[in-house]
């Protein structure tokens, strides 16, 4: 899992990804970002957001819909409709939204 800079509904917010390929998750944070199949927000920065309803969220320049769904504690799961939405960024754009 790692953490990404993006933007939902308007406010910018820090999610992390969820989902690997494979028999094991990637080695690297890159590797991490490109092969995430869902985003968690943490429940500080879940406010607006509504079970069942479709947003946009922008990370690194590319826009993609996502269905928010109920997680742990508070906080909401992001599914994006298209699988590996960050597949294919370039590295160079990628690399400046990863946090840690």
């Amino acid at each position: 899992m790692c953490r990404v800079k993006a933007r939902v509904k308007g406010k910018n917010r820090i999610l992390q990804s969820l989902g690997y390929r494979g028999k094991r998750e990637a080695k690297t944070p890159l590797g991490d970002a490109r092969q995430a199949r869902m985003f968690i927000v943490p429940k500080s920065q879940a406010g607006g957001l509504r079970v069942g309803s479709t947003v946009t969220v922008t990370i690194a320049g590319r826009r993609i819909k996502c269905r928010v769904k109920r997680w742990s504690r508070g906080a909401k799961l992001l599914v994006p409709t298209k699988e590996y939405p960050l597949r294919d960024i370039p590295a160079s754009r990628l690399r400046r939204v990863l946090v840690d």
